[in-house]
């Protein structure tokens, strides 16, 4: 029998433990925080309230942005390029479209037009031949209302044509000289603002001119213009296209997902306070630093998780039932499930990581906690701001130079820039707070105690300022770069046509050759035009004529009166990129009045006024290259107003004569539709044409929507905040009720605090908005002259004084908390 030595216990090697308990310490962590999340949900409901309400923000945007962007395919339809050929000669006409379809881009698809003139109406009615199952075209028409044309007496029409020849769905009208039935109403669903009506192209007449679709490469369009004598439009598919729109998209979700992380990082520095001393307690039981953090980071990814799962499905549940509402606004036709899945999907995922990453900072701070002040749940002393002041000032520079180079077309840097000067508005948080509480030696006691407030919790009072900041941010970037858009708009197209109370009425259809009119025939116009203003109050009836040269004399169309060609003005021919040109009208005294011009007052060597800018020169005229001495103009930014007149020295000098052409009605209050509809008949029978106001779409609703919505946002902040710093300085409070302090001073306490934390935010919102704005457009920094004053004051004043307010009256109720401590 043979014995063998065992060796002692103690020499046994000992198993391996990771450090800190290792993945089955964690486990229990992570089950520890989400069962302290399930029990203490409703003391983060206003966090997770805010957080929802912001990622439903985020989606809205989102989806509204890529469906509100106009689509190319109002023009192009399915092709890559167009074409627009002269139909004056058929056979030539016929010939190239042989060629096009042919020789060099196989299948092409052909849109006919012609402009047929309405009676009573200056603008003609666009008669077009499309085929709606076309190659190309067929998204370019939809039918709303019947079915499309099939026969020679067969029209459909859009609504606008309809209300213009008053017809609708299975009546006749006589268009082009064809009596035809309605059969149809019908769209450009990618563009509700393209009126016109649609014919059977089988049956149609000879166009006047034909859009012709094609795909292929830009060298084989190049080639095929090579083939064609004479001038040929031709268009490509602008670059821009819906991956572009979605980078931007995506930019902006990306801000507002920054919004939710500052939103959330206030919220998550009062859920580690008010956790201080059961981290104390966890902490004193062993658990390490990284355990600590990870009790906070589980927090947060929970909470951004059902945050952003519950904010997704609101805000595409909200965008699906607002899509068809806000079409005439996006004027174009919206699939309401086409959404840029993928990128609402990146942005679930982000509020979760950015949800995560807020709790990050809190949870680091308590980490470093030592364990005796968690214990007794003191705050931590505020560390100095001079660090984040020299964050803040690389950031924002860091910001500026990414927009500045991205030229406001690279998403990319768009994205990077904002979030950069986002993230630099967050750091100047802190030094804003101190800067404001400097300020505090003589105010009131209880104004300097809120004050004192917001220093010694300005971790969250600094995030809470930030989300403020850039909710506001985001709300005057829209007010201010909708202004900017108003003003580029302007400048590009002017105010608009004409104004609201203004009728320009037009003797027929001028043209270069004004037809000659006896006295007789001119006092009948005048009569009838009198009449016809009658109706209108007590209107202003200003004359127009043209300068004519009387030497040279067109015998006209065939059956018409002869004319005399008018003058005009353009670019000169060596320099014109395109045949446009203005005519010139008589600077008769009435004509000056409405510039608010005194005829003695234009100097005597003045040969032209005008508001057109640059080398003029005068054509339809015998002499060429003349360039008159000209003067500005007062520019009423009204297209249609004659803002081109010459003198009477100049039409003496050239031996040119006044010929009336029409008159400008202004009326003593803004034209109704009853009212226009009455000058139009009037003016049908007169063998006039009068042309009223074009509406053009106003952004102003837009502004108020967004002051609206930032201001909305920051006092969900602002409450959140406000309620947390005095829960947390419910010490001072206390103190100050049992010496006797009235109510008054708890009133002031708290509308203090809104009010200073509004009014940095504000301010803070307003100077970054428009830094970015103007690092964005500063090759044009004029368009951001036009400041929305209103919107900006609503902003900037009345929102502290809001908050102030509703401060103040909340405040006014004792809280059933402030007479007893909480126990954890």
């Amino acid at each position: 029998m043979t014995a063998t030595a065992t060796p002692p216990a103690t020499d046994r090697p000992a198993p391996r433990r990771a450090p800190g308990g290792g993945l089955p310490a964690r486990r229990a962590v992570i089950r520890w925080a989400v069962r302290l999340f399930r029990r203490e949900w409703r003391q983060q409901l206003l966090t997770l309230a805010l957080l929802t309400v912001a990622v439903i923000g985020s989606t809205f945007a989102v989806s509204a942005t890529y469906n509100m962007a106009s689509s190319s395919d109002a023009t192009f339809g399915r092709a890559e390029h167009l074409l627009r050929l002269d139909g004056s000669d058929p056979a030539t006409l016929d010939s190239r479209l042989a060629a096009a379809a042919r020789q060099w881009f196989g299948t092409i698809d052909a849109i006919g037009h012609r402009y047929v003139e309405v009676p009573g109406l200056f603008d003609p009615v666009d008669v077009r031949a499309q085929d709606p199952a076309g190659a190309y075209g067929a998204p370019m028409l939809a039918v709303r209302q019947g079915r499309y044309p099939a026969g020679a007496g067969e029209v459909a029409v859009t609504d606008g044509v309809a209300r213009t020849l008053r017809t609708g769905l299975g009546r006749r009208v006589t268009v082009d000289g064809h009596d035809r039935l309605v059969v149809g109403v019908v769209e450009n669903p990618k563009d509700l603002t393209d009126e016109f009506a649609l014919v059977d192209p089988a049956h149609a007449d000879p166009p006047k001119t034909v859009t012709v679709l094609v795909a292929g490469d830009r060298a084989s369009l190049e080639a095929f213009r090579a083939t064609i004598d004479g001038p040929l439009v031709r268009e490509s598919r602008p670059g821009t296209t819906r991956t572009v729109i979605a980078a931007t998209t995506l930019a902006l979700a990306t801000v507002g997902l920054l919004l939710v992380s500052l939103v959330a990082a206030a919220g998550f520095i009062v859920v580690a306070q008010r956790r201080l001393r059961q981290l104390g307690m966890l902490a004193a039981m062993g658990a390490t630093r990284r355990h600590l953090r990870l009790v906070m980071l589980a927090n947060g990814t929970a909470v951004g998780a059902v945050a952003a799962v519950l904010g997704t499905a609101v805000g595409v549940a909200a965008w699906l039932l607002v899509a068809e509402r806000v079409e005439t606004a996006a004027g174009h036709r919206i699939d309401r499930f086409d959404l840029p899945w993928p990128t609402l999907g990146a942005g679930l995922v982000l509020a979760v990581a950015t949800a995560t990453a807020a709790a990050w900072w809190p949870a680091r701070a308590i980490a470093r906690t030592p364990i005796m002040s968690a214990l007794s749940a003191r705050p931590p002393r505020p560390r100095p701001a001079r660090r984040t002041a020299v964050v803040a000032v690389v950031l924002l520079a860091a910001g500026v130079t990414c927009l500045l180079l991205s030229g406001g077309k690279k998403p990319v840097l768009i994205s990077t820039g904002t979030i950069a000067t986002a993230v630099g508005v967050f750091f100047v948080g802190p030094t804003a707070i101190r800067l404001l509480a400097a300020a505090r030696g003589r105010l009131p006691v209880a104004v300097r105690l809120a004050l004192t407030d917001l220093v010694r919790y300005q971790a969250r009072a600094g995030a809470a300022l930030a989300a403020i900041s850039l909710a506001l941010g985001i709300s005057v970037a829209v007010v201010a770069g909708s202004a900017a858009a108003d003003h580029q708009a302007k400048q590009a197209a002017g105010q608009g046509n004409l104004a609201e109370d203004q009728l320009l009425v037009r003797i027929g259809r001028p043209s270069p050759v004004i037809p000659v009119r006896t006295p007789a025939q001119l006092a009948s116009l005048q009569a009838q035009l009198e009449a016809m203003a009658g109706n209108l109050g007590t209107p202003t009836v200003t004359p127009l004529d043209m300068a004519v040269v009387a030497s040279d004399t067109d015998p006209g169309e065939p059956g018409g009166q002869p004319g005399h060609p008018a003058v005009e003005i353009g670019p000169p021919v060596a320099d014109r990129q395109e045949m446009t040109t203005y005519p010139l009208y008589v600077a008769t005294p009435e004509l000056l009045r409405l510039y608010r011009l005194d005829s003695a007052a234009v100097a005597a060597d003045t040969e032209v006024l005008t508001a057109r800018t640059g080398a003029l020169e005068l054509v339809n005229i015998p002499e060429r290259r003349v360039y008159p001495k000209t003067r500005p103009l007062p520019d009423t930014r009204y297209t249609s107003m004659p803002n081109s007149m010459v003198t009477a020295s100049m039409m003496a000098r050239h031996g040119w004569q006044p010929a009336r052409v029409g008159w400008l009605v202004a009326a003593d209050h803004p034209l109704t539709e009853r009212e226009l509809t009455t000058a139009r008949n009037l003016a049908t029978s007169a063998g006039f044409t009068i042309e009223s106001r074009h509406e053009r779409a106003s952004l102003g609703s837009l502004r108020t929507g967004a002051v609206a919505a930032g201001a909305l946002l920051a006092l969900g902040i602002l409450a959140m905040t406000v309620g947390l710093i005095r829960g947390e300085a419910a010490g001072d409070l206390r103190t100050l009720t049992a010496t006797g302090a009235p109510r008054r001073i708890r009133r002031t306490l708290t509308a203090t605090t809104a009010g200073a934390l509004a009014l940095l935010g504000a301010l803070l919102g307003v100077v970054g908005a428009y830094v970015g704005l103007a690092s964005v457009l500063h090759r044009d920094l004029d368009a951001l002259t036009d400041v929305p004053v209103a919107h900006l004051a609503a902003t900037v004043v009345g929102l502290p004084l809001l908050a102030a307010v509703a401060g103040w009256v909340l405040a006014g109720r004792e809280p059933q908390w402030l007479g007893r401590r909480r126990l954890d």
